[in-house]
């Protein structure tokens, strides 16, 4: 079945509820081996199209945050350091956001004072230099997914929502089936069952 063809089925097949369901890829994988760190991925993707309104993108830096009209959250520097002292506010800052930009200057400190709780998140800020406009860069963030594969032959993300045409839904998926092949050993061969559903709806077979 065609990508566009399963999204289509996918919207059908969903009871209408009260509230805007997502749409989800489920990619399984063979021939695989996750034990092996080489094949393991954890990577960023910029989807054509934004798949989740939900995407929040903080900004830090004196200069920076002056532009950042579009930006979900504004940090000064002297904010920055009411993060450095309080780790379980910083925890909070790390799991509230998905997306950090910084000013390059602040970057050696925040890896010192921030790194271990933003790092193991894989949420470390891009830098941007003092006086920089954010404003695309925050934008852009907004259609970036995060894709891994960890222990499981399974990846699995979010490609938009039923509320978008057919036709966007199915180019963010196409996206990140290429990314997949491209970190796979053998490519599109070890791409097994794909498929999309909605968040209450049921699975439907997408190749």
């Amino acid at each position: 079945m065609e990508l566009i063809d399963a999204v289509k089925k996918a919207k059908e097949d969903a009871k209408e509820r009260n509230f805007t369901q997502s749409v989800d890829l489920v990619v399984n994988l063979k021939n695989v081996d996750t034990d092996n760190p080489d094949n393991r991925f954890s990577e960023d993707l910029t989807l054509p199209y934004r798949a989740s309104e939900d995407v929040k993108v903080c900004v830090i830096g004196d200069t920076l945050i002056k532009e950042a009209d579009n930006a979900d959250k504004k940090l000064s520097s002297d904010d920055l350091e009411d993060y450095f002292d309080d780790k379980s506010a910083a925890k909070n800052l790390a799991d509230e956001y998905d997306f950090f930009i910084a000013e390059a200057p602040l970057m050696p400190k925040i890896g010192q004072e921030l790194g271990p709780v933003l790092g193991p998140r894989n949420k470390m800020p891009d830098p941007m230099p003092p006086g920089s406009d954010p404003t695309e860069d925050i934008e852009e963030l907004r259609k970036t997914v995060s894709l891994s594969l960890k222990d499981q032959p399974t990846v699995k993300c979010k490609v938009g929502n039923e509320a978008m045409a057919d036709d966007e839904i199915a180019e963010n998926a196409n996206a990140i089936l290429n990314l997949i092949e491209d970190q796979m050993p053998r490519g599109h061969h070890n791409l097994d069952d794909v498929y999309l559903k909605l968040t209450m709806g049921p699975i439907v077979e997408a190749r």
